[in-house]
C-alpha cells in the first residue's frame, strides 16, 4: 500500500490527457457552466467547441470539468456529482468530503479509489473507507486499512476511469459480454491505461471550500 512518491502531481496534466472531441461541462469561477467538446489544452487556457461557437476559458478561471452526458443538465444537488469530476482547479477538503456518500462501509460492492501523498513524500493507494473533516482512511487490496490525519497530508487524488464518448459509454453499459467485440472498449475492459487521477486537495495551496454549482 505504501511506496515512494516520485515527483509532484500537476492537476492540469490530467485535463490535457483527456481525449479531444469528447463533450464535457466546464465550470468557471462565476458558476457559468458550458457544455462543449474539448478542442485543445495549453499551459494557460482550454478551448472548447460550444453551441455558440468556440470558447476560450483561461486556466485561472476554470474551477471544474465534469462529465457532459451529451449536454443533459444535472441537478446541483445530485449526490453523484463528485463521481463525475474530471478536473478541479482548486484545493478543497470539502471536495474530498463530498465522497463520504461513497465510503465502502455504505457501498460494500462498489468502491471508490483514491491515492494520497503524505508530507513525508510517500504515496498511499486504496479505496475510500472513511473521510471526515479531520482525517481519511484508505483500505488496500488485501484489506489493510490506514488512517491519515489531514495535517499530515500533502495531496489527495480521486482515481477514476477515463471518460468514453457518449456512444461508447452506452455500449459499455448495454453490450455486456459483447464489449469483447469492440476494440475501442479494450482499454477499460482490460484496464490498460484506463484510469486517471483527479487532484482534489493540495496542502500547499489556499483551501477553497465553497460549493461548485451551475447558475
Amino acid at each position: 500500500m505504501v511506496q515512494p512518491c516520485f515527483g509532484e502531481g500537476d492537476p492540469w496534466q490530467s485535463l490535457r490527457a483527456l481525449k479531444r472531441g469528447l463533450g464535457f461541462v466546464f465550470i468557471q469561477n462565476d458558476h457559468t457552466c458550458r457544455y462543449g467538446e474539448l478542442k485543445e489544452v495549453n499551459n494557460t487556457d482550454v478551448s472548447i467547441k460550444a453551441n455558440q461557437g468556440d470558447v476560450l476559458v483561461p486556466k485561472a478561471d476554470l474551477v471544474r470539468v465534469r462529465s457532459g452526458f451529451g449536454g443533459r443538465s444535472v441537478a446541483n444537488d445530485n449526490p453523484n456529482l463528485p463521481l463525475f469530476t474530471l478536473y478541479s482547479g482548486r484545493s478543497s477538503w470539502a471536495d474530498v468530503l463530498a465522497f463520504a456518500h461513497f465510503e465502502s462501509t455504505g457501498h460494500p460492492y462498489s468502491t471508490v479509489n483514491f491515492s494520497l501523498r503524505t508530507k513525508d513524500g510517500r504515496l498511499h493507494k486504496g479505496f475510500l473507507s472513511k473521510v471526515t473533516a479531520e482525517e481519511i482512511t484508505l483500505t488496500d487490496k488485501v484489506g489493510t486499512a490506514a488512517t491519515f490525519p489531514k495535517e499530515e497530508i500533502d495531496q489527495v487524488d480521486y482515481i477514476r476511469e477515463k471518460p468514453l464518448s457518449d456512444t461508447q459509454e452506452f455500449y459499455w453499459e448495454e453490450l455486456g459480454m459483447g464489449v469483447i467485440f469492440d476494440p475501442q472498449l479494450y482499454p477499460r475492459l482490460f484496464h490498460f491505461g484506463d484510469t486517471m487521477p483527479v487532484t482534489l486537495y493540495q496542502s500547499t495551496l489556499p483551501e477553497e471550500n465553497s460549493a461548485v454549482t451551475c447558475k
